[in-house]
């Protein structure tokens, strides 16, 4: 019979959380979306940080949207910064990186950084930076570069020059950075650092039982500071924000003497917490006045940065957004890249934008000649933010459907009525006159594609073109 192991545990849930975000690729939709927004079971939950870069780059809120993060925002402040190691598909590549130096000990021979065993470092600058500066180009910024919406999307919808980012954090571990993105430049984990602070879920030592052979600290990879100075002191709890809850201390700890436990109100030691606390270097748990003004510069340069949010809509590629999008400007704010919409098309109409789409990546869009939209209207129904608005069909307005009469068979005095037989609003939409010639109603046109995508001729006659 195995031994218990937090770790076994872990990585079971790790493996488990990637694969039920995989759901959709066979079919089943019980879970849509990825980490910054999902649908499970019916119940829409985002994360807190989605949440606060879509607020304040669109400067609107939901009550649905808000309710939605507060489900994630309580979790984690019970569980602390548990999503970094149980959760995060990035803490677990990270990991499968430390496993394979473990196995090939060449792979360190590119290591350009000493860490030490006991270096305990979170640096905040990452979280300010990027909420700044979604509040003043008005695009959720990190949404749209996330390593983890990334590895997410890649799975679900394809591969794209994105990726090259994930290359750049494993290179990161490679060259002895360890933990390097997750400590210098993932704003989730400083989020979840601050929260953390308020966790009751805390690692207890059994002093009675505690050899002090050190083996919790040699596995820790973020707290190792305060599992050695808990040891050196004789305290009973490891008070660290940064700690993740992995379980890895308690694993290796050859007299059993930790355990996960629920910090009492008061603690049986009130000086013991004072001393840990201490543990807590500026760079590790506080935040000093060197981090401090990292963060106020970068939010300066956040600022200095600032392009109107016109000016990067309109610098955007221009695509065909699913049915009930708002306006471009706005589109790009509240988006919040989950992918929810591509997942539920039923005809897999929508298409998630790659790094050659530019600003739009991540962000939904279709191609009519490829495959139109059916108008089945679901897509708006799973969109948490308000990016797409549910709407009755006829009041769709995606673009406005033209017909090149030099080059319609119908107009050559041909008989075809291929896009005037599919169009969903036939007669209405499109109209025939003197039962031949196809007319566009651009009143009536919602721009689905269908005509176009019907259409008989190798570059269609009719297209469809985006509404100013």
């Amino acid at each position: 019979m195995l031994k218990f192991s937090w770790n076994r545990c872990r990585r079971l849930v790790q493996a488990g959380m990637i694969l039920i975000f995989l759901l959709p690729l066979t079919g089943m939709y019980q879970v849509l979306g990825t980490l910054s927004s999902s649908r499970i079971l019916g119940l829409t939950l985002t994360d807190p940080l989605a949440f606060g870069e879509v607020l304040l780059a669109s400067k609107t809120i939901t009550m649905t949207f808000l309710i939605s993060a507060l489900w994630i925002a309580g979790l984690y402040l019970f569980l602390g910064k548990a999503f970094c190691s149980w959760i995060c598909p990035i803490g677990f590549l990270i990991e499968g990186v430390d496993a394979l130096k473990r196995k090939w000990p060449w792979l360190t021979r590119i290591q350009i950084h000493k860490n030490t065993i006991d270096e305990q470092n979170q640096y905040y600058w990452a979280l300010p930076f990027f909420l700044v500066l979604s509040l003043v180009v008005g695009i959720p910024v990190f949404q749209t570069l996330s390593p983890i919406g990334i590895i997410y999307r890649a799975f679900l919808f394809g591969l794209g020059l994105e990726v090259l980012l994930i290359l750049i954090i494993i290179v990161l571990e490679l060259a002895g950075y360890r933990r390097g993105w997750c400590r210098m430049l993932c704003p989730i984990g400083a989020f979840y650092a601050l929260s953390a602070r308020w966790s009751p879920v805390k690692v207890r030592c059994d002093t009675d039982k505690c050899v002090q052979c050190f083996q919790c600290v040699k596995a820790c990879d973020y707290t190792a500071a305060s599992l050695k100075n808990m040891i050196e002191e004789g305290k009973v709890y490891a008070a660290s924000s940064l700690c993740t809850r992995c379980g890895r201390c308690i694993d290796v700890c050859p007299a059993r003497a930790l355990q996960f436990s629920l910090k009492p109100e008061k603690s049986p030691e009130p000086e013991s917490m004072a001393i840990a606390r201490k543990a807590d270097t500026p760079a590790a748990g506080r935040i000093s006045r060197r981090t401090a003004l990292q963060g106020v510069g970068l939010v300066v340069l956040a600022g200095l940065s600032y392009k109107p949010a016109k000016a990067l809509a309109a610098a955007a590629p221009k695509v065909f957004r699913p049915p009930g999008a708002v306006g471009d400007e706005e589109f790009l704010a509240k988006c919040v890249r989950c992918g929810k919409c591509i997942e539920i098309c039923p005809d897999k109409t929508l298409l998630s934008a790659h790094l050659d789409q530019g600003l739009n990546l991540g962000t939904p869009y279709f191609i009519p000649r490829q495959i139109p939209c059916s108008l089945c209207m679901e897509c708006p129904d799973v969109c948490p933010s308000g990016a797409l608005v549910p709407l009755d069909m006829r009041e769709v307005k995606i673009g406005i459907a033209e017909i090149d009469q030099d080059r319609c068979y119908a107009y050559q005095d041909d008989v075809c009525r291929s896009c005037y037989n599919s169009c969903p609003l036939i007669d209405e939409a499109i109209k025939m006159e003197g039962f031949q010639y196809p007319v566009v109603d651009p009143e009536i046109c919602t721009g689905c594609g269908i005509c176009e995508y019907v259409c008989v001729m190798e570059y269609p006659a009719i297209q469809i073109k985006r509404m100013s």
